[in-house]
């Protein structure tokens, strides 16, 4: 019979490996190429299903496995009662006495009817009937007093009375037994894992308080299971810990079970999800930018502090986290070092630092509450800060000083580079800039062309330029000077 303990558990471990293999493959079948938006919702439907097949199993299969010493000693002790059954025959049969014969299987019959109840429910394979001992009353010769004891299948004497009779119990009722404190400790964890509570023993291993409740029950004999109870939801851990993470507290501590053991495979559990939350993870550092991305041991401590606290679909929270690891990451282009910001943080700063330079200012002059500029990212890639509000600001900050007409392009969504383009391109080609962009937004020269009283024509503005200092140091400049002078020397006869 012991088998068929081993056999059932076989059974349902199998059928919960063939549901993961069956998920993988599902899984497998997603990422295959030309799969329709269609086809993946109904492989996902196909997994949903499958993965709740699977918790179930696995639940079953750990209670069972958690149970299955008891129904090893279960059928052990259903073989010794049978065995004690035999001797005691044999014994009085003999005329030898049968008192620690019978007090052992007394032993035996108290401790089967706590066990039957649990065992024959979850494993009925095994059942066997009842033990019954016989009522027949024959003294027992072995006896100090000759004190009637209970023997299968004896006459019933006629009992001699005693000259100081000693009292006797009730009929029906029960010999007061003694607890022992392993005892109390399955009499506690029996009440931990009902319906009340769900508590497997494995928690009162790991968690010190739940520990501490149970050695205490252990250890004041007279404390009733009600007074545990009562404990148990006064617990801080207890009223802290959702249902949902007590049941993956649950699986990680199986999980470390098979860990020590040598015997985790990556089918529990525990393990399948780390592996999709740190997939995610991976998967979403990479995009915002965060360099999280390149620390495989830092994404697996957060993958499991997100399983074991519910928080792996919890979007804001973990954009928060991997936030937070934003910065500058190096790398080699060419041979050299170099060092920069990647994904959508890299992104972010790009449009940044263009609005800035846009409107005259260097990055740090828009970054708000002073704070640096990695700080300024990670708030982004978290959403505490909006980057379009950081522009519009930056267009503000821009339009300080500026005439009514300037403020109003900007209240409209022009950078000032934008306003100021054609004077630019004038400038540059007045005074033989290369690159207009080059040119500060906050050159004086520039910023006179548009003023309260309106635009300065291109005429004037080009007057205006060829008085500025730079304009004689340019080619057209020394093209002037010489046509002049060569002018003045032909007036007075030197040229011909």
């Amino acid at each position: 019979m012991a088998n068929a303990v081993q056999t059932k558990l076989q059974k349902i471990s199998g059928e919960y490996s063939a549901k993961v293999a069956d998920i993988r493959r599902l899984e497998a079948d997603k990422r295959k190429p030309f799969v329709t938006d269609a086809q993946v919702k109904t492989i996902n439907e196909q997994i949903k299903k499958l993965d709740g097949e699977r918790l179930k199993l696995n639940t079953e299969l750990n209670k069972l496995t958690k149970l299955a010493k008891t129904a090893e000693e279960y059928i052990k002790l259903n073989k010794e009662f049978n065995t004690l059954e035999a001797d005691i025959a044999k014994a009085e049969e003999r005329g030898e006495s049968t008192t620690s014969l019978k007090q052992k299987r007394t032993g035996a019959v108290s401790r089967l009817k706590e066990i039957s109840q649990e065992v024959e429910r979850n494993f009925p394979e095994i059942k066997v009937p009842a033990p019954k001992i016989s009522t027949t009353i024959t003294p027992d010769p072995g006896s100090p007093t000759g004190t009637p004891v209970q023997t299968p299948n004896a006459p019933t004497p006629t009992p001699k009375p005693s000259p100081t009779p000693t009292p006797k119990p009730k009929p029906g009722t029960p010999a007061e037994k003694v607890e022992t404190p392993a005892d109390r400790e399955a009499e506690a964890l029996n009440v931990a894992e009902g319906s009340d509570f769900t508590l497997p023993e494995t928690l009162f291993k790991n968690i010190p308080s739940l520990n501490a409740l149970l050695k205490k029950y252990v250890n004041t004999p007279g404390m009733q299971p009600d007074a545990f109870r009562k404990m148990l939801r006064d617990d801080v851990w207890y009223k802290q810990n959702s249902k949902e993470i007590k049941e993956r507290f649950v699986q990680y501590y199986n999980y470390r079970d098979l860990q020590a053991s040598g015997r985790a495979q990556g089918t529990t559990d525990y393990e399948m999800q780390i592996e999709k939350i740190v997939a995610s993870l991976t998967k979403r550092a990479a995009t915002i930018g965060s360099a999280a991305a390149s620390d495989p041991a830092a994404l697996r401590k957060a993958a499991e502090n997100l399983y074991i606290t519910n928080r792996s679909e919890d979007q804001s929270f973990i954009d928060d986290f991997l936030a937070a690891s934003i910065r500058t990451v190096g790398g080699m282009i060419g041979g050299k070092g170099t060092e920069g910001y990647s994904g959508q943080a890299l992104t972010n700063y790009k449009e940044l630092l263009r609005t800035a330079r846009s409107n005259g200012f260097q990055i740090s002059d828009i970054i708000p509450g002073g704070a640096n500029e990695q700080q300024v990212l990670q708030g982004i890639a978290s959403g505490k800060l909006d980057i379009n509000r950081i522009i519009q600001d930056a267009r503000k900050l821009a339009a300080q000083g500026q005439p009514q007409y300037v403020r109003d392009l900007l209240a409209q969504g022009y950078n000032l580079d934008q306003v100021f383009k054609p004077y630019r391109q004038t400038m540059a080609a007045v005074l033989e800039i290369d690159d207009p962009d080059s040119i500060d937004l906050n050159d004086p020269l520039l910023r006179s062309a548009i003023s309260d009283k309106g635009d300065m024509n291109v005429y004037d503005f080009k007057k205006a330029l060829r008085k500025d200092n730079r304009w004689q140091y340019t080619e057209q400049a020394r093209q002037d000077v010489s046509s002049a002078t060569l002018d003045i020397l032909r007036d007075f006869g030197f040229q011909g």
